[in-house]
């Protein structure tokens, strides 16, 4: 295997064909897989209509927004000039809260009483009609976590049904997204019995947290488990990214990457208590606090490293490439901007320990813009290093070099790319590290 022993303090290497080695992310520039859609740009409620400033917000691009009606209705229009144009109207929760026109599920049917219920859907129809606005309607957020799970309540079941009818009844076209449970293991159940009841959701929903390596199968399963039954459906995992690692920056880019490439419809970040954030009463819960779902620190201005994954994910245009990995700890997604001729990439890693370097190889060079066939782009590798929950003011440049192109295909290691890191690269004519991107 040639290697050229450049003055750029790093080993650039060109050949033909490459053994796998651990580590190893491969992109195939010939080979596209659609465009990019930015599934996984959701947010979920932590919002205010000041705060944060729109400059934290607009360089993320953000496309889908859910929340309860205090928080949809008050931040629409922002959000809307933001670039959202997603947003999921939740009805109900395992909790009250007059303010927020949040409406407890537990309360749904009891003593026989479903009007109260009615009463809440109908003004939210009110509000959302005479505002014309555009929302799907989320009638529950996990309503297996109710005082009786919703697949063993017939109280639950009832209020679903009334909301499903009084929505689709008022507004001719609706469409309701559900049943938004807590985990995809518990989706099925639901979906049997609504199908069965003709209160099937024109969104089918749920929340995932696990390992990002698993994303991809649970989407799997659940298109196939549509098909069979004839009822396909556009998908939103409209929570993701879970508790434990919500700020990890390897785990975060994962996550994101294995949604676009599931080509669903819509991911929206979970909100979680922050335990570095004891600035006020006790533990600030990030879902009641405008720091975009904890991609803010708790100073509620400064970055962190996730917010600069966002950002690198809101960057990537055009067509968007096949990968392969060579271990399932390692996540990659790559797009191709034909008209620019830049390649982006957001790789990260979701607690790899085994002290393996990485490598990136470009495969089909052939098949890269024109402005490449010139023999030389330029290179910017950025470390998003894993610093928790704390802040960080910009990614750390690796490589900041002139790029060969001289062979089909070319390989180099990322410096730094350590266990639950994220990197971020541009190639392309024109690209510096001081721009960004």
């Amino acid at each position: 295997m040639p290697c050229i022993a450049a003055a750029w303090i790093f080993l650039l290497c060109s050949f033909t064909t490459v053994e796998s080695e651990a580590g190893t992310i491969a992109v195939d520039l010939g080979a596209e897989q659609g465009v990019m859609g930015h599934r996984a740009n959701g947010y979920l409620v932590s919002i205010e209509p000041t705060d944060p400033p729109m400059d934290l917000i607009l360089p993320l691009k953000p496309t889908s927004f859910r929340g309860n009606a205090g928080y949809v209705l008050k931040n629409y229009e922002r959000l809307r000039l933001a670039g959202v144009t997603e947003f999921q109207l939740t009805l109900g929760l395992v909790f009250e809260h007059l303010a927020l026109q949040i409406f407890d599920i537990n309360q749904i049917g009891r003593d026989g009483h479903f009007a109260p219920w009615l009463a809440h859907v109908d003004r939210l129809i009110d509000q959302v009609t005479e505002r014309r606005l555009t929302v799907l309607w989320d009638i529950y957020n996990e309503p297996d976590l109710a005082a009786s799970p919703m697949n063993e309540n017939d109280r639950l079941k009832e209020g679903w049904r009334l909301a499903y009818r009084r929505i689709k009844e008022r507004i001719p076209g609706a469409l309701i997204v559900g049943p938004s449970v807590s985990r995809y293991r518990l989706l099925k159940p639901f979906l049997q019995w609504s199908e069965e009841q003709g209160l099937f959701p024109d969104v089918v929903a749920y929340h995932e947290y696990e390992d990002p390596a698993e994303a991809l199968s649970y989407v799997s399963d659940l298109r196939t488990y549509l098909k069979a039954r004839g009822l396909e459906r556009p998908i939103s995992v409209n929570e993701i990214l879970g508790q434990e690692y919500w700020t990890g920056a390897g785990y975060t880019a994962g996550v994101i990457a294995a949604y676009e490439r599931a080509d669903i419809q819509s991911a929206m970040r979970a909100c979680w208590p922050d335990p570095q954030d004891t600035s006020r009463d006790g533990v600030e819960n990030t879902c009641d606090n405008p720091t975009l779902d904890g991609l803010l620190y708790v100073d509620r201005l400064s970055k962190r490293p996730a917010w600069h994954i966002y950002q690198t994910y809101a960057d990537m245009v055009g067509a968007r490439l096949a990968i392969m990995t060579d271990d399932p700890k390692l996540h990659a997604l790559a797009a191709l901007d034909h008209e620019s001729g830049t390649l982006r990439l957001l790789l990260g890693k979701n607690g790899d320990r085994s002290g393996e370097s990485t490598k990136l190889l470009l495969k089909n060079l052939k098949k890269a813009p024109a402005s490449w066939q010139a023999g030389i782009v330029h290179l910017c590798a950025e470390q998003i290093p894993d610093v928790g929950s704390g802040p960080l003011v910009a990614p750390v440049a690796t490589l900041d070099y002139d790029l060969p192109v001289v062979d089909e295909e070319i390989w180099f290691p990322l410096p730094q790319f350590f266990h639950s890191d994220a990197y971020r690269l541009t190639l392309g004519p024109g690209v510096s590290c001081g721009s960004g991107r």
